[in-house]
């Protein structure tokens, strides 16, 4: 069973359900105060169990599903009526996903294919091309502002993959890295503003993370986050409006476990944290805000999507703030009338010497004072020598 909260109203919810019906639930105003047994309303036109439920980026009461009945349905929730019939899947579709612009959306299937429609122009895929090629389950999101592809899923052996595709090209991915071998999927979630992917899945007690870019070797990674304590079950990432940017958390998300929910935070050190980092908070897609409505899409109105700046109003830029560089390090100096001395019967003075060259020339005549000079006699010299025939008479 999967369910999503409504991006535009955190009050709606559509759950998928066994029996082939999307069931569509509103929370009442300051939360659930009893048990709600019937819903707003239901959506029928599956003939099997939905398997996920997708709303729309940037058009208000539009939403995606998929069914073991192989196909994906757009419904109009305004009228509650389905609109658009998506055809071409051979086997279960595992996973789907808006472009942010919501003109696209791609499918991973389990006959092992990634496709990419169209939906407003035609039922049936624009592009396709080899996905993961395992089929215990995979998912596709969206990167690099839509013209890229993330996958995760399993290869031959179990071995939990990564890769990135090119949206135009299919064909093959344009890096593929092996993360584990783990039977859980891993569930991909990608920070636009800083292009990071994290990955993460059911039983882990880590959080994989990745910088997405277009050069090599395209999938750069992070240092990956270690949660303590028992695995998770899920982890659910909030909307970027939801982050501390003065703390310089860029990502906030909650993990559940077998008996909790814990809060997590993702920030960047900085030594400049007073300052708003407007290098890592860029201004932001307003996911909260729509831009078109259901009859507006349905119509072929394609409309930019809305950013806004979440710098508060007391922070200044970290690019607009003069650059302050720390202090030269203290070298201490020795006074002008600091002497030092040597051993022996001179004093040499820090402000008549110069350079080392004068320092060698006193030392060495200091010692020549004390040796005394090399011409001068030596006390042997200064004693008589005995007369040679002083030694003859000796002899005799």
């Amino acid at each position: 069973m999967d369910f999503a909260w409504d991006p535009f109203d955190n009050r709606r919810i559509a759950i998928a359900c066994d029996d082939g019906r999307v069931r569509v639930w509103t929370v009442p105003e300051g939360g659930l105060r009893e048990s709600l047994t019937e819903p707003d309303y239901e959506l029928k036109g599956h003939t099997e169990k939905v398997h996920f439920v997708k709303f729309h980026p940037t058009a208000v009461d539009v939403l995606a599903t998929g069914s073991h009945d192989l196909t994906v349905i757009i419904w109009d929730m305004q009228t509650r009526e389905s609109k658009i019939c998506l055809q071409g899947h051979t086997d279960q579709i595992f996973s789907l996903a808006w472009d942010p612009d919501g003109v696209l959306l791609a499918t991973l299937c389990k006959d092992q294919k990634l496709r990419v429609y169209d939906p407003r122009r035609s039922e049936l895929p624009q592009r396709e091309g080899l996905g993961p090629t395992g089929t215990r389950g995979a998912r596709v999101t969206w990167v690099l502002g839509g013209t890229h592809l993330v996958t995760t899923g399993f290869n031959k052996v179990s071995e939990r993959q990564v890769s990135l595709y090119d949206a135009k090209s299919l064909s093959a991915p344009v890096t593929t890295e092996g993360i584990d071998v783990s039977p859980a999927i891993l569930i991909p979630f990608y920070d636009e503003d800083s292009s990071t992917l994290f990955l993460s899945g059911k039983g882990d007690s880590t959080i994989f993370a990745f910088e997405v870019a277009l050069d090599a070797p395209y999938l750069f990674p992070l240092s990956h986050y270690k949660c303590t304590g028992v695995p998770h079950q899920a982890v659910a990432f909030l909307p970027k409006v939801a982050c501390s940017v003065a703390d310089v958390e860029f990502a906030r998300a909650f993990r559940l476990t077998t008996s909790n929910v814990e809060p997590l935070s993702f920030r960047v050190p900085r030594l400049r944290s007073e300052l708003f980092q407007d290098d890592l908070f860029p201004d932001t897609r307003m996911t909260w805000e729509p831009t078109l409505t259901s009859e507006e899409w349905f119509a072929g109105v394609t409309r930019a999507p809305q950013f806004v700046s979440l710098r508060p109003a007391d922070m200044e830029c970290l690019s607009e703030a003069p650059d302050v560089r720390p202090p030269a390090p203290h070298v201490p100096r020795l006074p002008q009338d600091v002497s030092l001395d040597f051993e022996g019967d001179i004093t040499l003075s820090s402000s008549v010497i110069e350079s080392n060259r004068e320092k060698e020339e006193q030392i060495i005549n200091s010692m020549k004072s004390k040796i005394g000079n090399q011409h001068d006699a030596l006390p042997q010299d200064m004693f008589e020598g005995v007369d040679p025939r002083e030694w003859d008479e000796d002899e005799d």
